[in-house]
């Protein structure tokens, strides 16, 4: 009864993968356009955000799949230097860079980010600590990578970005995102789809379990390289005009070459929020 259980919850996450994923596409490829704010002059602005969030997270024995969550969302550009964390807006993660060439059509920057979050079970400062049941796994630090980031814009609300990071202690990382934007009165909706690919140096430090960490709970296991999918879909509503309610929903489906990693509960992890955004300038 209870692998009957965990099948059919996987068929169920299985099949909102696919539901997110597809339908996610067809917006980015077939709702009418409405210009996108993307800032590319001097500027910037800077917003706190804060809401509820209800996940099915990824990790063995994870503690309760809910949490209050607090972020901070900016972008500031100067003389093409820039600092950007759009929050689940944004085309990839958080960052910054340099911006040395952009045009109508593209854009290219030299940027900074992380592509992987580390994973500690025995932090003490993370609320709801989703590796908390990885005791005994050692600490894996977070992946800071430079690489190139290319953005195509392909209409006046659609976007396509790639990023490499070619050199890197853990092998090549590559990404790509294909977004989109449309208001439909006073909502504003997005969609954004990602495929990124980890070599075998990432995913076998962050889900292999190497000799020295191996238990019962553990076994020793090698990971290999592989891709990762994601699908999102989210609205926001200005409450006022310093205040906006927004709602999202993503769908993440891991690489295939982790699926039987002892660190591993869900091959696909789902994440909804509920948030209010408080706009400063």
């Amino acid at each position: 009864m209870k692998n009957l259980s965990a099948s059919s919850t996987s068929k169920v996450l299985r099949t909102l993968f696919n539901y997110s994923l597809t339908l996610s596409l067809l917006l980015c490829l077939s709702i009418p356009a409405h210009a996108e704010d993307e800032l590319t002059d001097d500027g910037g602005f800077l917003e706190f955000n804060f809401g509820y969030s209800v996940f099915n997270s990824r990790f063995v024995d994870a503690p309760d799949n809910d949490s209050l969550f607090l972020n901070l969302h900016l972008n500031f550009r100067w003389n093409g230097f820039f600092i950007e964390n759009k929050g689940d807006k944004g085309l990839g993660k958080a960052g910054a860079g340099y911006n040395f060439y952009n045009n109508q059509d593209w854009s290219f920057d030299a940027y900074i980010t992380e592509i992987h979050d580390e994973i500690d079970p025995n932090s003490d400062y993370i609320i709801g600590n989703v590796h908390a049941g990885l005791i005994g796994i050692e600490f894996r630090d977070s992946d800071q990578r430079l690489g190139l980031r290319a953005t195509r814009y392909l209409n006046s609300s659609t976007a396509l970005r790639f990023f490499i990071a070619p050199i890197g202690s853990h092998g090549v990382y590559a990404g790509a995102w294909l977004g989109r934007t449309w208001q439909h009165k006073n909502f504003n909706f997005y969609a954004i789809s990602s495929l990124q690919y980890h070599a075998t140096k990432t995913l076998d430090y962050y889900y292999g379990v190497h000799p020295q960490e191996s238990s019962d709970k553990f076994p020793q296991y090698q990971a290999s390289g592989g891709i990762t999918l994601t699908g999102e879909m989210g609205v926001t509503y200005p409450l006022s005009k310093d205040w906006i309610i927004e709602s999202s929903f993503k769908v993440t489906r891991l690489p295939s070459s982790i699926y039987h990693s002892p660190l591993i509960d869900n091959k696909v992890e789902p994440v909804a929020k509920l948030s209010l955004t408080y706009v400063l300038f």
